[in-house]
């Protein structure tokens, strides 16, 4: 044997024994860490510690073999990130508390460095485009397109809209829960607040009142607004579908995503929900995949089937600023996002060339003129209906939860001088049956902080100085389900069961004042029983694979996997367009809890941007930022 094949021998040998014993920790890891694993059957574990140990052994000694350094270390990165918030998310569910003193810092800084390897080995396949499958979607891709765009839109729209039309019969006349009944007291009693969006209480409160008008009073009007509202959701998500068919993406793609938009539940319960995340998310959708275009140069189709240069049509920026406008309208929290957004874009664009380069002048521009167009409807809006502003609380949900969990956690260690400043505002009366770690609500609603906001404030960063770990703890329970795709807690944040309607989706009926109220009416009672099983009783989370598809920090990783391939293959200005989501994301991770209706645009809008990336990738690299 020659020297140099000796030497492959030998190193492909020691990569093998490397991964064996690499196969053999990681899977303990995650036998000791999860938790079905304590009461499941001694077999079943075994079979799984087999199985999982020859999958681990496969992708690592795989992921070990890559002869590209830059692929290993992009791939370590993202990896590790995922192992971090597994192993935080795995102790914080079994031990209540990220850190157990140094031993445990020490414990998760192996942990995650361990499970980093296997989550890299995962992560090597996405970067480097699945090899083969690529290949076939673009071979798979529209040639000669044989349809009109809008012809695409409309059929697409109209199969959505028709998959949706039992789960609206099932549920007749609407899904009236969430803050329905919150935002209709103000339509009623004429006291708006700036609490809820005003663009989406006035949406709601107009078919609220056209159903005094019509026969079946307050249900037929909550039912024309499912109705409505179905038809702009089916439309949002039948023009995403037209976009990609543009585009060329593979029909594979699209079909996939049809498919997820009409069957998913989540899609098909929510489109007949009152909550204002709905149509927030389907404005979310539509900003993202107009900036997309815009970016990358998609064409647009003309009223006449011409088509146009995106770049160059100002309709595309009329949209542009449109969707932004009505996106800020439709969420408070949305500004900041935006705000904080529109500098990275900016930057983003102004580095870029050729055909690109005088792309961002209209970027400001039409971002300024969107800013002051949301502000004048802001203020006109506030004006017309003499709305006061919403409590600043929402913004305290978080500084409130810490302060609880110290307060009840840490009560014996607090001396009398600290016990009586925190007493001020969280008295203790209430505060140890209220404080729930998943949900800031109970805290936040009744804290008392109107009175000295700077105390409240000082309050918060001594106690803080002196409890850090119980701050950090704080802050993960309250928002694990975003970032930990095994939490379960955001399925049951207000409880659980068919009977109470709360589960996974709110579907309670809210109470509404005497002559006021929506009455239920179920036309399938044989099909709300079986929907209420998955996302009341949450019968979801039975199902290994399809579980995943539920869990709100499913999209998030989605997400982070997009940005992994589009930095990897360094194709940046693709970054561009899900600025926004990341930065919104942020602003998420700061609410009160986590619920999958927060996380709905990123639902709705990741699939369909990973979908444009089958094509994206093999675009000219000249259109990067430089």
């Amino acid at each position: 044997m020659s020297e140099s094949k000796f030497k492959w021998a030998k190193n492909k040998y020691i990569k093998s024994v490397i991964s064996l014993i690499l196969s053999v920790i990681n899977i303990n890891l995650v036998v000791s860490l999860e938790l079905w694993t304590k009461s499941a059957n001694r077999f079943v574990v075994m079979l799984f510690g087999g199985a999982g140990a020859v999958v681990c052994y496969l992708l690592i000694n795989r992921f070990l073999g890559q002869q590209e350094r830059r692929v290993k270390v992009h791939a370590l990165l993202w990896g590790a990130a995922m192992a971090a918030a597994y192993v935080l998310g795995c102790h914080m569910r079994r031990d209540g508390t990220a850190l157990a003193g140094l031993k445990g810092l020490a414990g998760i800084i192996v942990q995650t460095g361990c499970l980093a390897i296997f989550a890299a080995s995962c992560v090597v396949p996405f970067l480097q485009g699945f090899p083969g499958l690529h290949e076939r979607l673009r071979r798979e891709a529209v040639k000669g397109k044989k349809y009109q765009w809008w012809h695409i839109w409309l059929l697409n729209s109209g199969v959505i809209f028709l998959c949706w039309l039992p789960v609206f019969l099932a549920y007749y006349p609407s899904v009236f829960a969430y803050d329905a009944e919150g935002q209709l007291y103000q339509v009623i009693a004429h006291d708006y607040s700036t609490h809820h969006p005003l663009l989406h209480t006035l949406f709601l409160g107009a078919f609220f009142k056209l159903g005094d008008k019509l026969p079946g009073s307050y249900p037929a009007g909550m039912a024309v607004h499912s109705v409505v509202q179905m038809i702009m959701m089916a439309a949002v998500f039948g023009y995403t579908i037209a976009y990609l068919y543009r585009k060329g993406v593979s029909a594979y793609l699209r079909n996939a995503l049809l498919i997820f938009y009409a069957l998913f539940p989540t899609n098909s319960v929510l489109a007949i929900s009152t909550t204002k995340d709905v149509l927030f998310s389907a404005l979310v959708l539509l900003y993202t995949i107009t900036l997309h275009g815009i970016i990358t140069r998609q064409k647009c189709a003309d009223a006449d089937g011409s088509v146009g240069s995106g770049l160059g049509n100002n309709r595309v920026w009329f949209l542009y600023v449109l969707w932004a406008v009505l996106l800020l309208l439709f969420r408070n929290n949305a500004l900041y996002a935006f705000i904080l957004a529109a500098p990275c874009v900016f930057l983003g664009l102004r580095r870029m060339k050729g055909e690109m380069s005088g792309t961002w002048k209209k970027y400001l521009i039409f971002t300024m003129a969107a800013l002051i167009l949301f502000a004048a409807g802001s203020v006109s809006l506030k004006a017309a209906t003499g709305a006061h502003n919403g409590s600043p609380r929402e913004m305290l949900s978080i500084p409130l939860q810490q302060m609880a969990r110290t307060r009840v956690k840490a009560e014996e260690t607090l001396t009398p001088a600290e016990q009586q400043e925190v007493e001020k505002y969280l008295p203790a009366e209430w505060v140890f049956a209220a404080y729930n770690p998943y949900l800031a609500d109970p805290v936040k609603n009744r804290a008392v902080i109107h009175d000295d906001p700077a105390g409240l404030i000082k309050a918060w960063i001594k106690m803080g100085i002196g409890h850090p770990q119980i701050y950090i703890d704080a802050f993960l329970d309250n928002s694990i389900g975003y970032w930990f795709i095994e939490d379960r807690t955001h399925a049951q944040i207000y409880g659980i069961g068919t009977e109470s309607g709360f589960g996974y989706l709110s579907t309670d009926n809210r109470t509404m004042p005497a002559g006021c109220e929506i009455t239920e009416h179920s036309y399938l009672p044989g099909l709300r029983a079986f929907m209420e099983r998955i996302i009341s009783d949450n019968n979801y989370q039975k199902l290994p694979v399809i579980r995943l598809f539920f869990a709100p920090a499913f999209y998030w990783w989605m997400l982070c996997m997009y940005m992994a391939v589009v930095i990897y293959r360094r194709k940046y200005r693709l970054l561009l367009p899900v600025v926004f989501l990341v930065i919104y994301y942020m602003t998420l991770l700061l609410s009160p809890t986590v619920l999958i209706r927060y996380m709905y645009p990123f639902v709705v809008t990741v699939p369909a941007i990973c979908c444009c990336l089958s094509m994206d990738l093999d675009e000219s690299d000249s259109k990067n930022i430089q």
